[in-house]
């Protein structure tokens, strides 16, 4: 009987160390740990939750810091018991994302985090907090479950690989219009888009703000009342924005979008397009839009140009050897809808002129050096019909043609130039013959002669 005992004894040891034991067999196993959609980030990783067979949930907290970071996450007191937390995280694994997010970032700032691979080799089970670093990018905290699971063939448990699929929000703005090659003429109106993402906030901050800033030079925004005309979409769905206010006396707005940031970061990531008129109303219009999040903080920019095309040309006399001013023309653009109309400018200076739907001047003239310079113009074909002639010379009724042209494009003010020539005026035959003048010099040689004459008998008979 004693002898029964002691087997009995035997094996009951053996059992319970083959039991305490299976977390160290276990633990020469190995698992991976790989995040997706992170090729070019830097990632760290620290081991926050542990197996621990002496609790009653089976896992322990790698530190009582690390406890303490996951009770204030979780709205509970430091004198409440850790095993509640992951009794919680066990019941309702997706309930506490908010919780969960907020517990990871409160763990960042007390424990070390070490460089990782991707993937990362571990042997041991539990959770493990993963960051990720990267230009020009924000990432939200990752956290990675290495489970136990079935091996086949064999009584102990084997660990289970984890796989993370990284959620980034670029730290970036792209700004765009609608004009393909990036020419207008002034007056046209031309479509913004400005894009952004939804930042990563840490669920600790306070101060969870979200902005979009835009600035206009050279044009003028399209407004309803003293608002923007801007329509606001995340992810192609339409939202409400807390606030859109103007700024820069009314050369710039700001759209507050603060109700897209959460505890639970939800929306991080998610793309916001902002979509307004304006219209042109210089040579060239620059429009530069940011992103900044934390009380405004600029985390990403950029900006765009819309350019404009200018025409120059030259007034010459027959042989091109001398250059004539006070020449005037009358502007059209042939390939437009009215291609006879005179388009209207305001002059800036002595032969410059701004094109300008609003503009009152429909006769441009040639300065002192014979040239003229509209500018402000799209582009297409121009034709220069000549109605008014420099003093002395006639009108060349042919006129000059000029197209502005851009390939792709432009990255400046378009320019073309043309010239045109003038005849001189001829001088005029005289006419009604020769006039009186011969007639009177020979009448006045007459009465001289007969003078000569008379006095000379007279003198004579007196002898």
């Amino acid at each position: 009987m004693s002898k029964i005992k002691r087997v009995l004894a035997l094996l009951l040891a053996m059992t319970m160390v083959m039991g305490m034991s299976m977390t160290t067999f276990a633990a020469g196993e190995k698992a991976e740990i790989t995040v997706n959609d992170a090729q070019n980030a830097t990632l760290t990783y620290a081991q926050v939750i542990k197996p621990d067979q002496t609790t009653t949930t089976g896992w322990a907290f790698c530190s009582p810091a690390i406890a303490k970071a996951y009770l204030s996450a979780f709205g509970m007191t430091d004198e409440q018991d850790p095993q509640l937390v992951i009794e919680a995280m066990i019941k309702e694994p997706t309930g506490n994302t908010a919780a969960f997010s907020q517990a990871l970032s409160n763990v960042a700032g007390i424990v070390t985090f070490d460089p990782m691979a991707n993937p990362q080799e571990v042997t041991t089970a539990g959770v493990y907090a993963i960051r990720a670093t990267e230009p020009n990018y924000t990432y939200n905290y990752m956290a990675a479950y290495v489970g136990f699971g079935e091996v086949e063939g064999s009584s102990y448990p084997a660990l289970l690989d984890a796989t993370l699929t990284a959620k980034k929000s670029p730290a970036t703005v792209i700004k765009g219009q609608s004009d393909p090659d990036d020419v207008v003429a002034i007056g046209d109106e031309i479509t913004y888009t400005v894009e952004a993402y939804v930042p990563y906030i840490l669920p600790e901050n306070t101060n969870k703000t979200f902005f979009i800033y835009d600035n206009l030079t050279g044009a003028t925004y399209d407004l309803t009342g003293e608002i923007v005309n801007a329509t606001v979409t995340m992810s192609g769905s339409a939202v409400t924005p807390k606030e859109i206010e103007m700024t820069n006396n009314g050369t710039g707005f700001s759209i507050d979008l603060s109700n897209l940031i959460n505890d639970d970061n939800s929306n991080a990531g998610e793309k916001i397009v902002v979509t307004y008129k304006a219209v042109v109303t210089a040579v060239t219009a620059d429009n530069r839009a940011e992103a900044g999040h934390k009380g405004g903080s600029q985390f990403g920019s950029d900006t765009t140009t819309i350019y404009t095309g200018q025409i120059t040309l030259t007034k010459y006399n027959e042989d091109k050897k001398a250059k004539l001013a006070g020449a005037g023309f009358k502007v059209t653009k042939t390939d437009s809808e009215t291609p006879l109309t005179a388009l209207t400018f305001v002059k800036v200076s002595d032969g410059v002129y701004t094109y300008s739907p609003e503009g009152r001047v429909t006769e441009v003239f040639t300065d002192e050096n014979g040239s003229l310079v509209v500018q402000g113009l799209d582009v297409g074909t121009y034709h220069f019909e000549e109605t008014t002639a420099p003093e002395g010379y006639s009108i060349n009724a042919d006129g000059a043609d000029a197209t502005l042209t851009v390939t792709e494009k432009a990255t400046k003010i378009v320019t073309a130039e043309t010239n045109l020539t003038d005849t001189k005026l001829s001088a005029l035959p005289s006419t009604g013959g020769i006039g009186t003048t011969i007639f009177t010099i020979g009448g006045c040689l007459i009465m001289l002669i007969a003078a000569f004459l008379f006095f000379a008998i007279r003198r004579k008979s007196a002898k």
